[in-house]
């Protein structure tokens, strides 16, 4: 079968179930909006040629669709969601450019197959800065103008500015456990010319190496998808779990997909969820470091339900979680517990 090859991977490295000493830090320097832009890998000289091209090509485009309007209304907001739609749309009319997510913008531009460039809409971005200001933790369909946009318009948001930071701790746990099969996509950031130097996704977009026929697992055919499953050693399942924990992969379970060229398991998307604040980007801070907590466990949990049809297979997960000492002392300080209750599971979203 395509997928036959997971069956194979064996490896002798052993694994530590732990955070090491830190749970928010790139090969020892803290990850902050500040240092996020030092840490981040040198773009290859023939992709950083590809993305100059582009960007020049096409800046009104992608500097657009991150542009906030000021001042921010109701109406101003839903008018660049409009916007945003709208001139989308008019790319791929073209065939100059598609849009490959259902919920934001994954851009891939036609001259240009070799990355894509993913932007958080607006939706996301307005919920980050509604739980920034603290004035709620979800998107609010009906804010209106009773809502005093004024409190949120000139928060820097990191939704997509935080795929790099998420990539970089995979990209570390990967080497120091020299991982096989688990493949975080490469990843990086560039500048948008004519905006400010600092960190936000209104200056900057990220860069990732496209991945020719990635293809979701939760969007295969079922057989498939038992077959890939079924496949999963104990090391392989290791492996999720050391990046779940150590990354805080918090959507992990709907982001894992396999190419038909190989026997790697790739993380295409890994964004932040929309309910942080960028007081603690990234994890810094005690309330950041609960985040971090809370992040995990809702990543555990995910792959536990990506399991459950596998009792064999849950166990392991199961099991892992229960040594990793590290974590469950953290879990036990913050007194936020994972919840492995198969109906729970079922029915979490």
């Amino acid at each position: 079968m395509r997928y036959a090859l997971l069956i194979f991977m064996l490896f002798n490295h052993c694994f530590t179930f732990s955070m090491e000493n830190t749970h928010n830090t790139y090969k020892g320097v803290p990850i902050t909006p500040q240092s996020l832009l030092e840490l981040a890998p040198q773009t290859p000289e023939d992709l950083l040629e590809q993305v100059g091209q582009c960007m020049e090509k096409h800046h009104n485009f992608i500097s657009s669709l991150v542009t906030t309007p000021h001042p921010l209304t109701h109406r101003a907001r839903k008018q660049k969601t409009t916007d945003n739609f709208a001139l989308i749309a008019q790319y791929e009319e073209k065939n100059i450019a598609k849009n490959h997510s259902l919920f934001n913008y994954v851009l891939r531009f036609n001259e240009h197959p070799t990355f894509s460039m993913p932007i958080n809409r607006w939706g996301s971005r307005v919920a980050y800065w509604i739980y920034a200001s603290d004035q709620g933790n979800v998107l609010n369909g009906n804010l209106n103008d009773n809502f005093d946009c004024s409190l949120i318009e000139y928060i820097p948001s990191y939704q997509h500015c935080s795929r790099l930071a998420h990539y970089l701790r995979v990209k570390e746990v990967a080497e120091k456990k020299n991982f096989q099969v688990l493949r975080p996509t490469p990843t990086y950031i560039t500048h948008i010319p004519g905006k400010a130097n600092e960190l936000s996704d209104e200056n900057y977009v990220v860069v990732q190496e496209w991945i020719n026929d990635f293809q979701e697992i939760k969007n295969l055919p079922e057989r498939e998808r038992i077959t890939i499953k079924g496949n999963m050693s104990v090391d392989i399942i290791k492996e999720l779990y050391e990046a779940t924990v150590y990354a805080a992969l918090w959507d992990i379970a709907s982001n894992l997909g396999v190419d038909k060229h190989s026997c790697y398991l790739h993380i295409a998307d890994l964004e932040e969820p929309f309910n942080h604040k960028p007081q603690f980007f990234y994890f810094q801070g005690e309330e950041g470091k609960k985040k971090y907590v809370e992040d995990v466990i809702a990543g555990l949990e995910r792959m536990a339900r990506f399991f459950l049809e596998d009792q064999e297979q849950f166990n392991i997960w199961k099991k892992l979680s229960e040594e990793d000492i590290d974590f469950n002392s953290l879990c036990n300080h913050y007194d936020i517990h994972i919840n492995y209750d198969p109906e729970y599971l079922r029915t979490k979203d």
